[in-house]
């Protein structure tokens, strides 16, 4: 399957079930009491497993393209628990063309169960080839 490229076109979204690989961090945010302690409904998932998850929807949509010369930023803005399925969700701002070395910009977005954006990000991937 081609990769997207056209702007304002959706990458197709990913479902990923959030794993607290950090729970056991006993007094950290991520640790079940401590977060209650701090008014959070449990331990929350980790921001650079949250970034992983971003990266991985650039991966399932760019493959190898995507393991050279990416760029990702992202940014956290709701907590993330682990149990409640998360969508991954793309939009091209920038398709690849000659003019910008065949890089499309992606912006990327975690929407919670509740639907709330756990956290929003851009990436940018040089795409062999690319003409537009």
């Amino acid at each position: 399957m081609p990769a997207v490229t056209e702007r304002n076109a959706n990458l197709e979204s990913l479902r990923i079930l959030p794993i607290n690989s950090s729970a056991d961090s006993e007094g950290s945010i991520h640790d079940d009491e401590k977060a209650r302690e701090m008014g959070y409904r449990g331990g929350l998932v980790g921001g650079s497993t949250i970034l992983a998850y971003m990266s991985r929807m650039m991966f399932a949509n760019y493959g190898d393209a995507w393991l050279s010369g990416s760029t990702l930023s992202g940014r956290l803005r709701r907590p993330v628990y682990e149990g409640g399925e998360v969508t991954v969700e793309g939009t091209i701002v920038e398709e690849a063309s000659k003019a910008n070395g065949n890089r499309v910009t992606v912006e990327l977005k975690v929407v919670t169960p509740e639907g709330e954006i756990g956290a929003i990000g851009q990436a940018t991937c040089i795409l062999p080839g690319a003409t537009s």
